[in-house]
């Protein structure tokens, strides 16, 4: 049976394959690689060739063994971080423009999704709000185009926020249920609004969603960042905390088949 990690980072100066030996080694079998920004940038060409780190990244997990799905765009905070060069039509021109080479790379079979996208997580002003609503809006109209999924980041996933998030996707026409809250908790599950949630792998997430019998995803968040080894949570772990839940009857094996093979297949559609 495949175990799925479903939001993973690599970083060129992390730790990369002996990462994802770890994962492999505890079971693991699938990743979805998601591009992180590992330097500031404000030109196209700078975003793209990162873009292309995080490919050359995806490359060598393969090398090890795993199967992967790689996922990547601009992030959010990326746009407020455009608003310190540029006025806020450039700012937007730019991003998007990053966008748009991400659905080219999905059109080519390079990638298979967009993220992460979304808004920022923590409290800006309204004008800032208001323009990262519409640039999210935007991004999934393009990403629908090109019949992409999407990883959203955005604030604690909320029913509230929830609600608010899928009324942002039924806007773009983009279907919620390949929209996926990462970083999801509790709060996500209790009401998802037809939006798909990937859950940080703890004991009481995994304990909750499976009394419940809540469809989602299981993710470590992990983001081989070199001066905080095993953040968010270390690449043992989705591994290591599933077939402990299994062994222990927390998940049945319908739930372990759910989670981490038809949700991934359904969403990704291809792990190579």
């Amino acid at each position: 049976m495949d175990i799925t990690d479903n939001h993973f980072h690599l970083d060129p100066s992390g730790q990369k394959e002996k990462a994802v030996k770890a994962f492999l080694n505890s079971g693991g079998t699938r990743l979805v690689l998601v591009h992180k920004p590992y330097s500031p940038w404000k030109k196209i060409g700078q975003f793209k060739d990162q873009v292309k780190t995080t490919l050359n990244l995806s490359e060598k997990a393969r090398k090890e063994g795993a199967k992967v799905a790689v996922v990547s765009s601009p992030h959010p905070v990326q746009l407020i971080k455009l608003l310190d060069y540029y006025d806020s039509k450039k700012a937007s021109e730019i991003y998007l423009e990053a966008v748009d080479f991400c659905t080219n790379l999905v059109e080519e079979r390079k990638i298979v999704g967009l993220g992460e996208l979304g808004r920022p997580h923590f409290e800006v002003d309204e004008e800032i709000w208001n323009l990262s609503n519409s640039i999210l809006q935007e991004s999934l109209k393009r990403a629908k185009e090109v019949d992409a999924s999407v990883i959203l980041h955005t604030e604690t996933g909320t029913p509230e926020v929830m609600a608010d998030l899928a009324n942002v996707a039924s806007k773009a026409s983009f279907p919620k249920s390949r929209l996926v809250k990462h970083y999801g908790g509790i709060g996500s599950i209790k009401n998802s609004h037809g939006i798909t949630v990937s859950l940080l792998a703890s004991n009481e997430n995994i304990a909750f969603a499976s009394k419940h019998n809540h469809s989602h995803m299981l993710e470590t968040d992990y983001l081989d960042d070199p001066n905080r080894p095993g953040a968010v949570l270390g690449p043992k772990t989705v591994p290591r905390k599933t077939l402990k839940s299994f062994e222990e009857g927390i998940i049945d094996e319908e739930q372990f088949s759910k989670i981490h093979t038809d949700l991934p297949d359904f969403i990704y559609k291809e792990f190579i």
